[in-house]
């Protein structure tokens, strides 16, 4: 192939989360590792703060 013929392919644009990613065997920065488990806490408080008066109350 011709170096005048040839074309790079289009960029993707980037996002924090890409779960291609993970399935392109790509190591994961440890930012973003880190980012994903702070994430994670959250949505597990945010869970366990709506169903707070469902434990309080079962007997």
């Amino acid at each position: 192939m011709r170096a005048e013929t040839w074309q790079s392919p289009p960029l993707r644009a980037t996002r924090w989360h890409d779960p291609d990613r993970q399935e392109e065997g790509q190591p994961m920065g440890s930012v973003i590792k880190k980012r994903r488990k702070r994430m994670a806490k959250k949505k597990h408080r945010k869970l366990l703060r709506k169903t707070r008066h469902q434990r309080r109350n079962k007997k």
